[in-house]
């Protein structure tokens, strides 16, 4: 996951870290990112508000927003990119 330095972990309800990232859903609905961005360290693509869940894996995170939509971001040849689904 790296360094989390940057990034706030304040009111965190859930972490799910994978290969070289980790994504981190606060009990607002929100969730940050961090780690190496081709393994889903860098979320700035995405919309991480109204966050049910989170999962990452060894190259992509994905979340589940309260809508029952997705959004997926990491390395696109390992399920990092959810824009074709």
């Amino acid at each position: 996951g790296g360094d989390a330095s940057a990034v706030d972990l304040t009111n965190v309800a859930d972490i799910s870290c994978g290969g070289r990232a980790c994504v981190a859903r606060r009990n607002d609905g929100s969730a940050v990112a961090w780690g190496d961005s081709l393994y889903g360290g860098d979320a700035s693509a995405v919309d991480l508000t109204n966050v049910a869940d989170i999962s990452c894996g060894g190259r992509a995170c994905v979340a589940r927003k309260n809508d029952g939509s997705a959004v997926a971001w990491g390395d696109s040849l390992y399920g990092g990119d959810a824009s074709a689904v």
